[in-house]
């Protein structure tokens, strides 16, 4: 029963830490986005002027 006890936390800590993981991923990609958005509009910016 002790064996299965230690499954049982094992496993609960390990969802905890990918849930963890997963939510700090989940919170930055709308700053991810955002710069990509920046970063394209600087180029098409940069070459609009060389034209």
């Amino acid at each position: 029963m002790d064996v299965l006890t230690l499954w049982i936390l094992a496993t609960a800590g390990v969802v905890s830490v990918l849930l963890f993981t997963v939510r700090g991923f989940l919170e930055q990609l709308p700053e991810v986005f955002a710069a990509w958005h920046r970063a394209r509009r600087a180029l098409r910016d940069r070459d609009a002027e060389r034209e």
